[in-house]
C-alpha cells in the first residue's frame, strides 16, 4: 500500500518525463550517457548520483538522508531531488543513440539503509508518448521495489530482462488485487508472495525445457495443507484469481516466452499449474466477479 502511495505521488513527475521524450533525437552516444546525467544533476540541481549502464539499462543511485517521513511519505527535499533525477535521466536515456530497455533510479537512506528502486520499461513512455496506453495503465507498469541493505554498502547494478520485470510485476499486480479480497487472508492464510521466470530443465535429454512464471505463495506457518482449505471449487477460484492477474499482465506486452503459470509453496510444492493455451482464451471473468464468487461459496 505504501508503494503504491509512492507510486501516485510520483505519477505526475513521470508524465511529464514522457512528454519531453516526444521531441527527443539521438544526442548521446553509449559511451556519453553515464557522465551526461552525472554532470547536468550536479550543474543544474547541485545534485551528485552514480551512474551505471549495462546492455540494456540506465540505472541511477541517489543516496539521501532521512528519505522517508514518519508516515512512510517521501520527505520534501528528496522527492525535489527524485524530479530532478528522473528528469534529467529520462531525457538523456530517450536521447541515447543506443535504444535501452529499462530504466532505474534508485534511492537509499543513508542513515536506515531503506532502499527504494522505481524502475520504467522504456518502451512504456514511448508508448504513452504516442497516446499508445492510457495514463492509469503507464502507472501500473511502474515497478517499485523496496528491501533495507546496509547504508555504507555500495550499489548494486541489475540489467534487468523483460520476463523478469514481467514476473515481479505480476507479483506486485497480485498483491493489489488480493488485498481487494479478505477471504485470500482469512482463509487461505496467505501472507506474502513472490513471482519469478523459472526455466525448467527438461526431465529427458530430447524434450525442450519449459519456461514459467512461478508464484510463490507464503502461508501463515500454522496454515493448514493448501488441499483443506475451502472446498475444490473455492481453491479453482482462488487459483484463477491468478491466472486472470497472469492473462492482463503478459497481454500487455504481447509476451509469449512461457509455456504456463505455476503456483508453488514456500517449498517448491506444486499447488496449481495453468498451461498457456489457458492465456489464449477470453479473460476467465473480470477480477470483482471471482472475489464475489470467493465471497459467496464461503457462505455456502
Amino acid at each position: 500500500m505504501t508503494a503504491n502511495r509512492w507510486g501516485r505521488g510520483l505519477l505526475a513527475i513521470t508524465l511529464v518525463l514522457a512528454g519531453l521524450g516526444a521531441g527527443c533525437k539521438s544526442t548521446y552516444s553509449k559511451g556519453a550517457v553515464s557522465q551526461a546525467i552525472s554532470d547536468i544533476c550536479e550543474k543544474e540541481y547541485g545534485v551528485r548520483v552514480g551512474v551505471q549502464t549495462g546492455e540494456n539499462t540506465v540505472s541511477v543511485f541517489l543516496p539521501a538522508a532521512n528519505v522517508l517521513k514518519n508516515d512512510m511519505s517521501f520527505s520534501d527535499h528528496v522527492l525535489d531531488k527524485i524530479e530532478h533525477v528522473m528528469l534529467t535521466a529520462t531525457r538523456v536515456t530517450l536521447s541515447s543513440e543506443m535504444k535501452y530497455d529499462f530504466f532505474v533510479l534508485t534511492t537509499r537512506d543513508s542513515r536506515t539503509g531503506v532502499e527504494i528502486a522505481f524502475v520504467r520499461y522504456i518502451k512504456d513512455i514511448r508508448r504513452l508518448i504516442t497516446d499508445d496506453i492510457s495514463r492509469t495503465d503507464f502507472f501500473q507498469r511502474m515497478l517499485i521495489e523496496v528491501k533495507r541493505v546496509d547504508p555504507a554498502a555500495p550499489p548494486q547494478f541489475k540489467n534487468y530482462r523483460l520476463q523478469d520485470f514481467l514476473a515481479s510485476q505480476l507479483a506486485e499486480r497480485l498483491r493489489q488485487d488480493l488485498s481487494l479480497n479478505v477471504v485470500a487472508g482469512r482463509l487461505f492464510h496467505l501472507v506474502d508472495l513472490e513471482g519469478a521466470y523459472v526455466v525448467v530443465p527438461a526431465p529427458q535429454r530430447h524434450l525442450l525445457p519449459t519456461a514459467v512464471f512461478r508464484i510463490t505463495l507464503l502461508f501463515h506457518p500454522d496454515a493448514p495443507p493448501f488441499e483443506t482449505m475451502g472446498t475444490s471449487a473455492l481453491r479453482d477460484d482462488f487459483s484463477r484469481l491468478f491466472l486472470h492477474t497472469a492473462q492482463i499482465v503478459t497481454r500487455r506486452y504481447d509476451f509469449r516466452a512461457f509455456d504456463g503459470l505455476e503456483l508453488v509453496d514456500r517449498t517448491g510444492r506444486r499447488l496449481a499449474y495453468f498451461d498457456r493455451k489457458e492465456f489464449n482464451r477470453d479473460s476467465v471473468s473480470t477480477l470483482m466477479e471471482l472475489i464475489r464468487s470467493l465471497k459467496d461459496k464461503t457462505k455456502e
